[in-house]
């Protein structure tokens, strides 16, 4: 867990904080000289911890930084514990909204504003001691928004896990980029959704297919692991050649489980916390 030399000077009773574009906790108030040293001291911890949930997740580079944050519309939730007059840095929650094109059960496409959980990191000293929950609650809280409205980018088996055990979500709904989806995301009517005419996307639905297909199947047969959905398994373009060796192959969206990928294993889920 990492000390932050000055930052119990500027904020002595937050235990949470959100960041955005300008670097300084929501409704923070300063002289010119206090904002600047603050937001310095932010961008330090938003690089360092960014660095940090990278590693964690396997990631080459960084999905959080001072320099990505000031430069977008994003924003940060900090979380923080006080001990002996210091403050340290706990986990880090990175929000934003994209616009993304995404499919529900039935195999419609949507085009949708949607929120995004963009990063997740709980320091690895203070896993399975609450603070992902506490953490990730302080942001449903914020945005006012339940935990099935939200587009996950890129998840790791142990942020699925923490989404299975605190939330109840399990019921995936594959897509065509890294961003999963469950169930109930569509269950809800949703402000900001643009439903796509079906003749203009017939071709992108078609190329989509096959590998839907492929992935239902190896759900099928495979019981002994986790699905690879969000950062292993963005969906290719399925090969031309294999299409031209087998034209007879059905590649009709409907053959697919409507009801989305369901894990097999719930013992898995317990080994995981955020």
């Amino acid at each position: 867990m990492e000390y932050v030399h000055d930052l119990f000077n500027f904020l002595p009773n937050e235990l949470i904080i959100k960041i955005d574009s300008n670097l300084l906790p929501e409704n923070f108030h300063g002289d010119r000289h206090k904002m600047m040293k603050l937001s310095t001291i932010i961008h330090e911890i938003l690089d360092s911890m960014g660095i940090a949930s990278a590693k964690a997740q396997g990631l080459l580079k960084p999905i959080t930084s001072g320099d990505k944050l000031r430069n977008s519309s994003h924003a940060v939730y900090l979380s923080m514990e006080n001990y002996n007059n210091k403050k340290y840095i706990v986990g880090l929650l990175k929000m934003g909204q994209k616009n993304l094109y995404l499919y529900d059960g039935a195999g419609n496409l949507h085009e949708r504003k949607t929120m995004c959980v963009l990063d997740f990191y709980i320091h690895e000293t203070k896993q399975r001691m609450g603070h992902g929950k506490v953490l990730y609650d302080y942001m449903l809280q914020d945005l006012r928004v339940i935990p099935h409205q939200l587009a996950i980018d890129k998840p790791s088996e142990n942020f699925l896990s923490f989404l299975y055990k605190h939330y109840g979500l399990h019921k995936i709904i594959p897509q065509s980029n890294n961003y999963v989806l469950f169930q109930e995301f569509f269950d809800l009517p949703n402000i900001g959704t643009s439903d796509i005419p079906n003749e203009t996307n017939i071709e992108h639905q078609e190329q989509h297919s096959l590998d839907e297909q492929k992935l239902f199947e190896k759900q099928s047969t495979d019981h002994y692991r986790f699905p690879s959905f969000g950062r292993h398994a963005a969906f290719k373009q399925p090969s031309s050649i294999g299409q031209i060796l087998d034209p007879t192959r059905n590649l009709s969206y409907k053959n697919l489980d409507q009801s989305g990928v369901q894990f097999h294993h719930k013992r898995f889920y317990m080994d995981y916390n955020l």
